[in-house]
């Protein structure tokens, strides 16, 4: 009877041996595979998803070193350009080169350096903004250039424009492109004259710079504010051998503001400054 008891007990029991030592690290080694199995199809949709959902807020646009004299209208057509250009991925590199090459095209920047996203909804522009600095004037009106003579987004009608100096008589048509320097010399030669005399106290008694007569003699004539017509000569570092260099032609106009509060000298028509006299009448 003992043992058929014992028989009994035996068979009630669960006997261990029915799960072999290996099975936990089998079982275990099939959720792994599963999981892996998953993310090899799960995480490449994510990164889709992720790519192509729109930004949780609009593109803000931040320029580095932005001018103060930057036109409020030309900032927001420079801002829409890129946002324009960028898709609404944060990781799209083909996006931010568009942009690039839009704010590039805006005329305002001599060079842009990069553009980038410092968040998920701001882009940074970086590079070097342009410095107007003169009005070319021809028919159609009044065109604002930088100290190289890059075309700026800016012109206005004749006498519109801001308190500039400007180049008018010239012969070379402007630019098709904004961003772009204007052709010939005629207007490189007188920027380089006008830069030296764009700190003197006596700035401003110069109206312009005129060219009408360039193409037959390479001279720079500048008007003054009170009319009278200032013979400077050839451009900067180019003077004939003839004539006196550019430190004593801006030695003469200090010293005629000094003594008469004028750069002419009283002269009422015309001044010559090429020679080592100056003569006016």
């Amino acid at each position: 009877m003992a043992k058929s008891t014992k028989s009994a007990s035996g068979d009630s029991a669960p006997s261990t041996s029915r799960f072999p030592s290996w099975a936990p690290a089998a079982a275990w080694g099939v959720a792994l595979g599963a999981v892996a199995a998953a993310l090899v199809v799960w995480v490449p949709r994510l990164v889709e998803r992720t790519a192509t959902a729109p930004l949780p807020a609009p593109i803000r646009v931040v320029f580095a070193d932005q001018p103060a004299w930057l036109p409020k209208d030309e900032r927001i057509a420079i801002e829409r350009s890129i946002v324009k250009s960028i898709a609404t991925s944060p990781f799209d590199q083909d996006g931010l080169a568009a942009a690039r090459a839009a704010a590039a095209s805006s005329g305002w920047l001599t060079q842009v350096s990069q553009v980038r996203r410092s968040d998920v909804d701001e882009v940074v522009v970086e590079g070097t903004w342009a410095v107007p600095f003169a009005l070319v004037c021809d028919p159609d009106g009044e065109h604002l250039v930088d100290t190289k003579g890059r075309l700026l987004p800016r012109t206005w009608p004749a006498g519109k424009g801001p308190k500039l100096l400007r180049i008018s008589g010239v012969t070379m048509p402007r630019p098709a492109q904004l961003g772009s320097v204007w052709p010939g010399d005629e207007v490189a030669a007188a920027l380089s004259m006008a830069a030296l005399v764009a700190d003197r106290p006596w700035r401003t008694q110069i109206a312009g710079v005129d060219l009408s007569n360039w193409a037959s003699d390479g001279l720079l004539r500048l008007k003054s504010d009170r009319g009278c017509e200032i013979v400077w000569g050839r451009a900067p570092g180019k003077e004939s051998a003839s004539e006196v260099p550019a430190s004593q032609k801006l030695a003469a106009l200090q010293l005629a503001w000094e003594k008469g509060k004028h750069i002419d000298a009283g002269a009422r028509e015309a001044l010559d400054l090429r020679g080592d006299v100056t003569l006016g009448h």
